[in-house]
């Protein structure tokens, strides 16, 4: 794909990387739909039935040439499940960059991460400590991270929007985990937004070389004409290099998803930041360059 103009007069990015996606069971598909409707009334128009097919379908119709897709348990003993099932999908699907995912309850999960990075190929984990109710401070992780750490393998956290999940916020948790782990790959999905404020994210990029923020929800609010676009538009000219863009399909705040597509480009000052934002953050993540330009 080209750097082009579309119909719209929007730069376009030469590559389309969707680095926050729930390709799922049917029932957490479902409830997930279900869920996020009250807060995004575009997900109405997405049938509670929808099939896997219909979602890659949609992925495709927008350009994206591959995604980071997350799936997690929401207690603990059924991560091999739903690790497995995530396997199998991947496998058939080579376009999905599955992450793996465990519970803070649940035993031996020195041996789930063998299992998900060694043996089931899984390039990284995620975890939603909201919906999965445990705080990443946990004790019960504390040596997951170390392992993450040594082996330089991107995690994943959802932050932010702690009001909306009626949960404490993140912002703490999240510093003391940088400073405990100062060498993981973190990426910090949603940008812990709107609790922290944008103005702070320099200069923690700049103190953690391994920090990654994901966009996710965030262009929605601070697209242009928003209170919150010139923060962000001066972080993506100052930082593109660690920002990743994500819809979080089929539950996001959008629909059709490039509708997201269009805010990143209006946001982006120039080529360059627009490919790091849609694709090459991503494929650094990844530690893989996926189309060898």
């Amino acid at each position: 794909m080209k750097a082009t103009e579309d119909g719209t007069g929007l730069r376009s990015p030469r590559h389309r990387i969707d680095a926050h996606v729930h390709i799922m069971t049917h029932r957490r598909v479902r409830g997930g739909i279900k869920w996020v409707r009250p807060v995004a009334p575009d997900y109405e128009k997405v049938s509670l039935d929808i099939t896997t097919e219909e979602l890659l379908n949609h992925l495709e119709e927008e350009g994206v040439e591959a995604f980071f897709n997350f799936f997690y348990p929401l207690k603990p003993g059924e991560t091999a499940e739903i690790n497995q099932w995530h396997r199998d999908f991947a496998d058939h699907c080579p376009n999905a960059i599955p992450f793996a995912s465990l519970h803070a309850g649940d035993e031996n999960k020195e041996a789930i991460i063998i299992q998900a990075l060694d043996r089931q190929q899984f390039v990284g984990f995620k975890f939603h400590p909201y919906i999965q109710s445990f705080s990443i401070l946990d004790d019960r992780l504390a040596r997951v991270f170390e392992e993450f750490q040594e082996r330089q393998c991107p995690v994943v956290i959802h932050t932010g929007f702690s009001e909306f999940y009626g949960r404490p916020s993140m912002v703490a948790d999240t510093r003391e985990l940088l400073r405990r782990y100062p060498r993981l790959h973190l990426v910090v999905a949603h940008m812990l937004y709107p609790d922290l404020p944008l103005d702070n994210w320099p200069a923690l990029l700049d103190e953690y070389p391994h920090l990654y923020l994901d966009t996710t929800n965030t262009l929605v609010y601070c697209q242009p004409g928003t209170p919150g676009s010139e923060r962000l538009q001066k972080l993506i000219a100052s930082h593109s290099s660690r920002l990743v863009f994500g819809t979080d399909f089929p539950m996001g705040t959008l629909y059709p998803t490039g509708k997201l597509h269009d805010i990143a480009a209006r946001l982006c000052p120039d080529q360059d930041s627009l490919d790091n934002l849609m694709w090459r953050t991503a494929c650094r993540i990844i530690g893989k360059d996926l189309f060898a330009d």
